[in-house]
């Protein structure tokens, strides 16, 4: 049995966006990364910053809602890393993080009842679990590879890609741990476990595919 839905959960730096995309490709599904969270954004009527967002960091609203009652006014280096306090206060008047939450588990199971799709990241390896013809990938790989390839693809030092890379670890952690109770690194979680250091893309590619079309 070929599997209706291809999740894959993907460590950063590891190059698992562009091994989705070519198992897509090959499946002849579609690719879901960033219109799961701009449908999800166009039910709430916000942008689609605001609830990936909710997704990234843990409390990042309830942090923005804290600072804005003691500081009424941003610095300028807090308005570029942070939304617009107008757009943070309109948001969270209506919706709160579990909300946004609710509507991209809502728009991951709708794709997946749909079919023939490749879901990157969202936890639709946790959203999904106990379906039948689900397939759940992770792609992960050691700190330093993930460093160097980042580095390489965003044209930065390996210090600023490992900083980056071990936030991002951290943060991704604790959501799944807070929110789905999982450790989003246990590989009794997945069906396959793809480890890039020394597996070439290519390779990686050929091996979900066959795994996908020949579930039990």
């Amino acid at each position: 049995m070929t599997a209706g839905t291809v999740t894959f959960s993907v460590q950063v730096g590891s190059g698992g966006f562009a091994i989705a995309r070519a198992v897509a490709e090959k499946l002849g599904y579609r690719y879901y990364d960033w219109e799961v969270t701009s449908q999800a954004a166009e039910m709430a009527g916000v942008s689609p910053d605001i609830v990936a967002a909710s997704e990234r960091v843990p409390g990042f609203i309830e942090r923005i809602m804290r600072r804005l009652a003691t500081a009424p006014v941003l610095s300028t280096e807090e308005a570029v890393l942070e939304p617009a306090p107008a757009m943070v206060v309109s948001a969270v008047q209506s919706l709160t993080l579990d909300d946004y939450r609710q509507l991209i588990e809502r728009v991951v199971r709708e794709i997946a009842d749909k079919g023939e799709a490749v879901l990157v990241g969202h936890a639709a390896q946790a959203i999904l679990a106990g379906r039948s013809s689900i397939f759940k990938v992770l792609v992960l790989g050691s700190l330093q590879k993930r460093a160097e390839r980042l580095a390489a693809e965003q044209h930065t030092t390996v210090e600023a890609a490992l900083t980056a890379i071990k936030q991002s670890d951290k943060d991704r952690a604790e959501l799944f741990k807070r929110v789905y109770r999982i450790d989003w690194l246990d590989a009794a979680v997945y069906d396959l476990c793809v480890n890039t250091d020394n597996v070439p893309s290519e390779v990686s590619v050929e091996a979900v595919v066959a795994a996908a079309r020949n579930m039990p």
